[in-house]
């Protein structure tokens, strides 16, 4: 689907979200999906800094 990693891991992310928080805005009053989206982000965010730092330590090993 997408070569690049982190494209990848958004939309592993986004899926699961989009309908979690279409659910929750249906079923429940609406006032959830901030903290949905919030998570999401914090998620995507963490994991990404994660990710480049590890292959940052990588690319130094191999020059």
């Amino acid at each position: 689907m997408f070569k690049n990693k982190e494209d990848r891991m958004w939309v592993y992310l986004a899926v699961p979200t989009f309908i979690i928080g279409t659910i929750i805005i249906y079923y429940g009053e609406g006032n959830y999906h901030w903290i949905l989206f919030w998570a999401f982000l914090a998620t995507f965010y963490i994991w990404r800094f994660f990710y480049r730092r590890k292959r940052k330590k990588e690319d130094e090993k191999s020059s």
